[in-house]
């Protein structure tokens, strides 16, 4: 069972992945201005000004839709995904240089999300979160009722340790 999983986890396309993802930051550095790869390693976005509409600023990354900003109030986003998975600096990449280059077609290309899609508060990010991952906990039925408890008690950790901090705070 331990085999299988480190197999799962440690295999040749982790590997590969881990090659893969290594190039496209080492890409990304050279694209970017030196402050601008700090600020991504500091708080893993860039900050691209639109040309089109002053005032406006994109925050781009290679996970989320590209957050978008007016005189610094959230305004929406732009969802905006290659078709096939490449590793999260390239889309970055590929996110800022279409918005340098071509904005307009950026924006028509992409779908726009209003500000109501961003959560509001813990509850709907949970929700959200476990929506997402409840194909990959049902599939740890068939590894038994330890490897559900596991993977119950590692959900757990971040709520734990949240509650922890507040009440600390409070």
């Amino acid at each position: 069972m331990l085999a299988r999983l480190a197999g799962v986890l440690f295999g040749p396309q982790e590997r590969e992945q881990d090659v893969a993802w290594r190039r496209a930051e080492s890409l990304l550095h050279d694209s970017l201005t030196d402050e601008q790869f700090e600020h991504y390693r500091e708080r893993g976005y860039v900050e691209v000004p639109s040309r089109l509409n002053p005032g406006r600023i994109y925050r781009v990354d290679g996970w989320r839709p590209v957050a978008v900003y007016e005189r610094g109030s959230f305004i929406g986003a732009v969802c905006i995904r290659p078709k096939e998975h490449i590793p999260g600096p390239d889309i970055l990449l590929a996110r800022k240089l279409m918005i340098e280059g071509a904005e307009r077609e950026f924006l028509h290309a992409g779908n726009w999300l209003q500000p109501a899609w961003r959560p509001v508060g813990v509850a709907p990010t949970l929700f959200l979160i476990l929506a997402l991952i409840s194909p990959w906990l049902l599939s740890l039925r068939t590894y038994g009722v330890v490897w559900v408890g596991f993977a119950a008690a590692l959900l757990s950790t971040p709520l734990l340790f949240a509650w922890w901090r507040r009440r600390g705070t409070g």
